[in-house]
């Protein structure tokens, strides 16, 4: 085993902390091995938090401007009254927005490159290990640089690859990419000949 530090500061699957062992391990509470070349991409600065931002002060506009209406519901036009009842579920709207961000970015949305496998943990994603003898290949989408690059991984079993990146920004430059993609193949490559 190495003595260099390790490369995450805790398990990308269980949330074990790591603290005091080496960079060649496997994680005491579930298993998971990690090693010098297992590689963490995490997410610059998903769209959903804008997303969600932009609904959060329109509502908020929309609310302050029609939740007087409320009050006077019965007096109120039809069009005040459907402003009055968008001002109400405003508030229940809002509150799973801020739950749903709080509850992504605490976990954080992240791709991890481990010895055993790929876990993606991105919406619409379970964050599973992905065992490199089901992958078939990776490869990079064309993009131009500056906008959030976004790599095909092909599952065996599969007929549409996976797409990684992209609205979550895991991979804000084209090398990043590139350099995910390298690894991947390089995995799958490697499990395909210990087979």
């Amino acid at each position: 085993m190495s003595a260099s530090k390790p490369v995450f500061k805790k398990c990308v699957r269980c949330g074990y902390s790591f603290r005091g062992l080496p960079a060649d391990h496997a994680c005491p509470e579930c298993g998971l091995r990690f090693d010098e070349e297992c590689e963490l991409y995490r997410a610059a600065n998903p769209r959903q938090i804008l997303v969600v931002w932009i609904a959060i002060f329109s509502g908020g506009w929309a609310t302050v401007r029609h939740l007087h209406h409320v009050t006077s519901f019965a007096a109120a036009s039809a069009w005040q009254k459907v402003g009055a009842l968008a001002a109400l579920a405003w508030f229940p709207f809002v509150t799973a927005g801020l739950w749903m961000v709080i509850k992504q970015h605490r976990r954080g949305y992240t791709v991890s490159v481990m010895c055993d496998g790929l876990i993606v943990r991105l919406p619409g994603y379970k964050p599973d290990l992905i065992p490199w003898p089901t992958i078939q290949e990776a490869s990079v989408k064309d993009l131009p640089e500056g906008k959030p690059q976004i790599a095909f991984v092909v599952l065996k079993d599969k007929q549409r690859p996976m797409s990684i990146g992209g609205v979550c920004n895991v991979f804000p430059k084209r090398a990043d990419v590139e350099r995910f993609v390298e690894q991947v193949n390089s995995r799958v490559r490697a499990a395909s000949g210990s087979c």
